[in-house]
């Protein structure tokens, strides 16, 4: 099936793909529009000022990561799981977005950062990195609904 969300891949996707970075994804429209809506969602609730500075700092990121995969699911793509693929899937995404290098500096030490914590039990994450991250979010969701308009109604 054709489908206007459905964007031709970069000559830049297309290397990822023939060297396996990517794989083909069976693109439907209605998982591109989960991708999005799950952006949305998980920005959204990481401002929900209950829940803990730790929680909020995860749901911006998974927020901007389903963006990410998002981004490059339009493409009929996904990454592969192995080593390294979750910052080519920000680095990508970032420059499909026409993001800003300093943005994704920052989207990167904050993958990191998110790394480095994932196996702690008691974690610890500044209130500022986290509004620093909630508003990166709703950067890239902007970013994406100039990019992409069809896929925002």
């Amino acid at each position: 099936m054709t489908t206007s969300l459905l964007q031709r891949p970069t000559p830049q996707l297309e290397l990822l793909l023939w060297s396996r970075q990517l794989q083909k994804a069976r693109f439907d429209e209605v998982a591109a529009l989960r991708f999005l809506s799950n952006a949305m969602v998980s920005t959204r609730d990481a401002k929900t000022r209950e829940l803990s500075p730790v929680g909020r700092y995860l749901m911006a990121h998974e927020g901007i990561y389903a963006l990410c995969l998002g981004t490059i699911y339009l493409h009929g793509l996904l990454p592969r799981e192995q080593e390294g693929s979750r910052a080519m899937a920000l680095q990508l995404a970032f420059e499909l977005l026409d993001m800003t290098v300093d943005d994704l500096h920052n989207m990167l030490l904050a993958n990191r950062h998110l790394e480095a914590i994932a196996g702690l039990a008691k974690a610890h994450v500044a209130e500022h990195s986290v509004q620093d991250l909630v508003a990166l979010g709703d950067r890239a969701l902007d970013q994406a609904r100039l990019v992409y308009p069809d896929c925002f109604y």
